[in-house]
Formats: C-alpha cells, sequence, structure tokens
C-alpha cells in the first residue's frame, strides 16, 4: 500500500483517468444535447458500437486513423438520426427503441467483424497515436506530466467542452434546445420546429457517440472486439444526469469515473489482495451509486422521453 503515498502513482493515475474519460467525454456531451431538447437516448450503448466496429474498419483500410474517426462519427449520426426519426416523427418510445437499437447494432457490429475479418489469420491491429507534449506547459509539476503529455484526441475532447457550452448557453440555438425539452408547444406555438431541433439533437448526439467509440477501438484499444464497449454508453446515461446537463461539470464528472477506471486498473496490478471481478466492477458500483444520490434531485427537462406530435397547426400531442 506504500505506492499510494507516491507521486508518480497519482500523476499516472490522473492521466490515466483523463485518457480513459475521453471517449466518455464525446459520448455525454452528444447525450447532453439529446436531454436538453427531450430525448432521452438509450441507444447510446448500440451507437458506440457501431462507431467502434465502422471507425476501426476505416482506419484499418486506410491506414489513417482520421479516416477511421470520420467512419465512426458517420455510422453514429447515422443511427442517430435513425433514432430521432423513429421517436420524434412517429412519437415511440425513447426507452425502448434505444434498448432495441443497442440490440440491433450489437448483432449488426459482430455480423460485420465476422464479415470483414474471419478469413484472415491473425486479429487485425491498428497502430496506437502518438503522445504529444504541450510546450511548457508539460514541464509544470504534477498537472503538467498529467494532463498535459497526452493524445491528441484527448486535447480535442476536452477542446469541445467550451465549444458546446457556448452552443447550449450561449447561442439562439442552444435557447431553443433547451425550451423544446422544456414546454415543446410554446416553442411550436412560437414558430420554432420542434421538430427539426429535436432531430438535429438526435443526429448530434449519435455522431458523438459513434466518435467515442471510434476512439475506443482505433486509440485506446487499437482493436475491435465484441463487448469492448462494456456498458460505458449506460454509464454516459448516468454521467449526463450527474454533471446536471452541464458541459463543464459533466467534463468532471467524466474524469472522476475515469479515474474510477484507471484506479482498478492500477489495483489489480498491484496486486492488492482484492479479487479482479471486485475490482472490475468499481466504475459500475459508481454508477449506481451516483443515480442513487442524484435520483432525488430532479432537474431533469420537463418533456424529456415525451414525444411531441404536434406540429405547426397539428391537434394534438402525445404524452
Amino acid at each position: 500500500m506504500t505506492f499510494l503515498l507516491e507521486t508518480t502513482f497519482w500523476v499516472s493515475l490522473l492521466a490515466a483517468g483523463i485518457r480513459i474519460a475521453t471517449p466518455l467525454l464525446f459520448a455525454s456531451l452528444g447525450e447532453t444535447v439529446g436531454e436538453r431538447a427531450g430525448l432521452l437516448n438509450a441507444g447510446v450503448e448500440g451507437m458506440m458500437i457501431l462507431g467502434s466496429i465502422f471507425g476501426f474498419y476505416g482506419a484499418y483500410e486506410s491506414s489513417q486513423p482520421l479516416i477511421g474517426l470520420a467512419s465512426g462519427l458517420a455510422a453514429g449520426m447515422v443511427i442517430g438520426l435513425m433514432f430521432g426519426l423513429i421517436t420524434v416523427m412517429r412519437g415511440a418510445d425513447q426507452v425502448v427503441t434505444g434498448i432495441v437499437l443497442n440490440i440491433f447494432a450489437l448483432a449488426l457490429a459482430s455480423y460485420f467483424y465476422q464479415s470483414m475479418f474471419v478469413s484472415t489469420n491473425e486479429v487485425p491491429q491498428l497502430a496506437s497515436m502518438s503522445v504529444v507534449r504541450v510546450p511548457y506547459l508539460s514541464t509544470l509539476p504534477f498537472i503538467g506530466r498529467a494532463i498535459f503529455v497526452q493524445k491528441p484526441l484527448v486535447y480535442c475532447a476536452f477542446l469541445l467542452v467550451p465549444i458546446f457550452w457556448i452552443a447550449l448557453d450561449h447561442s439562439r440555438w442552444g435557447l431553443n434546445v433547451k425550451a423544446v425539452g422544456e414546454n415543446p408547444e410554446a416553442v411550436d406555438s412560437a414558430g420554432v420546429n420542434v421538430w427539426a431541433i429535436r432531430l438535429q439533437a438526435a443526429t448530434i448526439g449519435g455522431a458523438m457517440a459513434g466518435l467515442a467509440g471510434a476512439t475506443i477501438a482505433i486509440d485506446q484499444v487499437g482493436a475491435y472486439v465484441d463487448g469492448m464497449i462494456a456498458g460505458r454508453g449506460f454509464i454516459v446515461l448516468a454521467i449526463v444526469v450527474f454533471g446536471g446537463w452541464r458541459p463543464w461539470r459533466v467534463a468532471g464528472a467524466c474524469i472522476l469515473f475515469g479515474a474510477a477506471d484507471a484506479l482498478q486498473l492500477r489495483l489489480q496490478i498491484s496486486g492488492i489482495g482484492l479479487p479482479n471481478q471486485l475490482l472490475i466492477a468499481l466504475p459500475y458500483v459508481l454508477t449506481i451509486l451516483v443515480v442513487a444520490i442524484v435520483a432525488h434531485r430532479g432537474g431533469y427537462p420537463a418533456a424529456i422521453n415525451t414525444p411531441y406530435l404536434r406540429r405547426h397547426g397539428a391537434e394534438s400531442t402525445a404524452q
């Protein structure tokens, strides 16, 4: 247990936590947009799965990580739009639709992988992206090595936080998104197209989830394996609630969950004596605790998981 007193342990823990938090942050920012607009996307897991397989395939065939990331983003965008069309325009239950999409995505990804790589003699692998040191900042004590010696996607994810904050909290579009999630009838009466805003939110959420899945496959694992998302999509749902639908707080929640995952990995390596199965469960136990703690707090958008079928003069809404 003396390793807990070493500075290098905590530096490496923070660095690993930030790195692990990166795909969670991509997906959580997209889910924040969706939930602000009244869409509870329980299909984040499936969108991340499809993003991982298509992202991996794009990167493997082109030998270009950026093409792979774009492929994963595009796959997530398509499935996100599909989710939007089913729930927004047809009024289907969002949770049920998301669960069905998860099952569909897992089966589709497994089928694609078997079709594309079953004949190969060895498991296809991707080279990891290189670490980039930020000049001057990387030399700062403690935080320099933890925060500013990371891979490019880590910097991209955290640079998106202020962009999403400005878009959601300081723009007309963000105001419309929030209004659609709170009172779609009033927004429709004011001449704003509720369906269009929600479809945009669903597409953004899907694209970010697809990018998250591609990040795991391309930058963190370097391969595709069935089950590699491992419930992260459901952790994203807890993160968004814990973060109060605010990009900055969501980013902090992602780091917390990333650090918990990094801690269980470090504890396994250290041979602390606890069963590995118990340590692996640590991030998921944290998810349950977070849900239990914040469940009473409320704050959900008023119209979340409520389809809105009245559009510019139609006669009724579906509750």
